[in-house]
């Protein structure tokens, strides 16, 4: 029963997160720094009373997991930064298709870091998700918007994401999602403060602001629905669940934008969720 919320929980993710790389288009040319930082004083201030009034108060100023939560919070705040960064520097097609390689470092560090196997369900899994992301994107039309400097920052939010997710797989028992969340926030916010004010303490505009407060709910209900669903399923699989993201931003692209997928899109979706079908039933077998 667990691994089902679980697994919800992760698609929850995935919807929410796809829903971010929209939004990210509307904020605009602001200051990247302004951006992030005021997105991650938006989450801390709105989880402030839920860790207040709960039971987490105790948890949340537990010292017990700081090593980890230092560098979840500094991870956190890169992967934002360089989403944003990409995205305003190269298509939204190449900067998604840049922080899609999440799946593989996790694969690659995970044994290392966490003590989880690959096993071949696992391997099949990411080769049919990567090339569905590869059809999603489309090679042909991705060449059209070449931008290095903006690819290589989605490739290092994909790194600093599955940075991100492993922290969270290894923290899982030590807190609840509302007080990793909370922390995690919180240590990337300060962490951010000082860039934030060497780069001029610029507030973004009203209508920025306000996507910006749209942005901070997605972030707590992402980054706790992460935390839960992590808590349950190892970070390899996880990692391969959220690969539907891209899905979810182009559905709401359709809606928002008129972009209607073409055929290699819809092959390339079909793909994404046979591997995630692969996973789910995996892991319930195995659980």
């Amino acid at each position: 029963m667990k691994n089902r919320i679980a697994f919800t929980a992760l698609l929850a993710v995935a919807m929410i997160y796809g829903l971010i790389d929209v939004l990210l288009r509307f904020v605009g040319n602001e200051n990247y720094f302004s951006v992030v930082f005021f997105i991650f004083l938006f989450s801390t201030i709105l989880l402030s009373p839920i860790i207040k009034l709960g039971k987490q108060s105790g948890e949340a100023r537990s010292m017990k997991g700081l090593r980890l939560i230092v560098p979840l919070g500094f991870f956190q705040a890169a992967t934002w930064l360089l989403l944003y960064f990409a995205v305003m520097n190269t298509s939204i097609a190449n900067a998604v298709f840049g922080y899609m390689t999440t799946p593989i470092f996790v694969i690659v560090l995970s044994p290392f870091l966490l003590k989880e196997c690959v096993n071949k369900h696992t391997a099949v899994a990411l080769v049919l998700a990567l090339l569905g992301v590869v059809m999603v994107f489309d090679p042909r039309r991705l060449m059209q918007y070449i931008a290095p400097i903006g690819i290589v920052s989605g490739i290092l939010s994909g790194f600093s994401y599955a940075m991100v997710e492993i922290l969270q797989r290894k923290l899982k028992d030590r807190y609840d999602p509302f007080s990793l969340t909370f922390l995690g926030k919180s240590a990337g916010l300060l962490i951010i403060f000082p860039l934030f004010l060497l780069n001029g303490a610029t507030v973004p505009g009203v209508i920025s602001t306000m996507i910006i407060l749209l942005l901070g709910l997605a972030a707590i209900s992402g980054g706790i629905l992460a935390c839960y669903g992590l808590k349950h399923v190892v970070a390899q699989s996880a990692s391969i669940i959220l690969l539907l993201e891209p899905l979810i931003s182009m559905a709401a692209a359709f809606i928002l934008f008129f972009e209607i997928p073409s055929l290699s899109t819809i092959l390339g979706a079909i793909l994404l969720l046979i591997a995630d079908v692969i996973i789910i039933r995996n892991q319930s077998e195995s659980s």
